[in-house]
């Protein structure tokens, strides 16, 4: 049983300002690793590989702990896991920045991923149990915000700063500013977030060794593929953690016959909107760290830009998915079916439109595209990912937020593996035109949303 301390409506926002806080640093450390990598190579003196490991450990930790993290904060409290994910992630931040080598600098980027693992499913629960009707819409669109300006951030804000080199630091400074932002998130979060009483469950050993090894198996082959050139190894290691994830599935419903805790409750698959819901996270994901990565690296390769200044170009699309996210606040809860449809429509007639080009030359019609894609990402995150959880019940709320949260994180590292491979094989045009198919299929499973909802609403 779980008792939630009442709060008041101020300080309601203001803890969801921390929390916020708190996904803007992890969603910015997702692709400042990518720009940061080059440097760091230089300056340590190691292999591609070695660096390319270094960026996606922290990816390859915060996918496959997102659910564990989600049940923990269940068991244990959201405040508390969210002040430990925080003071793990800031902690690991500075000991990145100060890496004297490899091998440390791996192993904190990893500590990196596990702190936010644990700190950011807390925020979606946070806003599911404590904001409701048009609040809770408003909450969501603020959260969709902040993924898009984090990402976006970390390419922008992490390349200007590396090129500033900062009292010297160059590279490290990306890591350490996290320290201050870390601070004063662990300080609000202790004032303002609102403590619960739980009663603690066994945590399913198995079953977190399990999903741990098997989507980190996963995600590790998709991180890594495009700069190995998709070995063999790299297809045994991809094969190896689906078997595990399946071995956990199987291992999930023997728990759940025995009357045990599993880690993730998979009867949460049979709620309406569920499914679809993360069928349609899955495939509009993909294309939005495929902008990022393939528009980035297509100002470099092919207009002389720097790391900073593609970062910059890529600001349209942020803001675009800020704007896109206010309808789903100020549009009624029955009309979000459609206003998902009509965002992952804008979205993927967006990227057709930029990838008719082999190159996507700077110009007024292409900040215009741009900006009008991540309108159309923003319009249609914000309402499928509430109506992904909408009809689950309190008790439900970590299982959804766990398999949400991990369902766009994966969708994220897909993108890029996915399309950074399209990208280096056929070019951008053929990259963009393949995203903005998928945006338009991901409409399907959102189509399929409506029925219910209707009668829902």
């Amino acid at each position: 049983m779980t008792v939630v301390a009442t709060i008041g409506a101020r300080r309601r926002w203001l803890a969801l300002t921390v929390v916020l806080a708190g996904q803007f640093m992890a969603s910015m450390d997702t692709t400042v690793g990518n720009i940061a990598a080059p440097s760091i190579q230089r300056d340590l003196g190691i292999e591609p590989g070695t660096a390319a490991l270094a960026v996606a450990a922290y990816t390859l930790m915060y996918a496959s702990l997102l659910i564990t993290g989600a049940r923990l904060g269940s068991d244990r409290g959201r405040r508390r896991l969210f002040l430990i994910g925080i003071a793990v992630f800031t902690v690991s931040s500075v000991v990145t920045g100060a890496a004297p080598g490899a091998i440390v600098l791996i192993g904190a980027r990893a500590v990196q991923g596990a702190g936010a693992a644990m700190a950011v499913p807390q925020a979606i629960s946070f806003i599911q149990a404590d904001f409701v009707g048009t609040a809770r819409a408003r909450a969501l669109a603020a959260y969709g915000a902040m993924i898009s300006l984090g990402a976006t951030a970390g390419l922008a804000l992490g390349g200007a700063l590396i090129g500033l080199d900062i009292l010297g630091l160059g590279w490290r400074i990306v890591f350490l500013i996290n320290l201050p932002v870390g601070l004063v998130v662990l300080v609000g979060a202790a004032r303002l977030l609102p403590a619960i009483a739980v009663a603690p469950r066994r945590l399913d050993l198995i079953g977190v060794g399990a999903l741990t090894v098997g989507a980190a198996a996963v995600t590790g082959a998709l991180a890594l593929g495009p700069d190995t050139g998709w070995s063999r190894l790299d297809w045994a290691i991809a094969a190896l953690g689906i078997a595990v994830v399946a071995a956990f599935v199987a291992w999930q419903r023997i728990q759940l016959a025995r009357n045990g805790s599993p880690l993730f409750d998979l009867r949460i698959m049979a709620v309406p909107g569920v499914r679809p819901g993360l069928v349609a996270l899955l495939l509009s994901g993909t294309t939005y760290t495929g902008v990022l990565f393939c528009v980035a690296a297509d100002l470099q390769d092919h207009h002389g830009y720097g790391a900073a200044a593609a970062g910059l170009a890529l600001v349209p699309f942020a803001v675009g998915f800020g704007v896109g996210s206010a309808p789903g606040s100020l549009v009624p809860h029955r009309r979000h079916p459609a206003l998902t449809i009509v965002g992952l429509g804008i979205l993927g007639a967006c990227l057709i439109a930029l990838g008719a080009a082999d190159h996507l030359r700077p110009s007024a019609a292409g900040v215009l595209l741009l900006g009008a894609a991540g309108f159309g990402y923003g319009a249609c995150f914000t309402p499928l990912l509430g109506l992904t959880v909408a009809h689950v019940r309190p008790d439900q709320v970590p299982d959804a937020t766990g398999i949400a949260t991990t369902t766009f994180q994966f969708s994220f590292v897909l993108g890029v593996a996915l399309f950074g491979s399209v990208y280096a094989a056929a070019g951008l045009g053929r990259a963009l035109g393949i995203m903005g198919t998928l945006a338009c299929v991901a409409i399907l499973p959102a189509a399929a949303m409506c029925p219910a909802d209707s009668r829902a609403g």
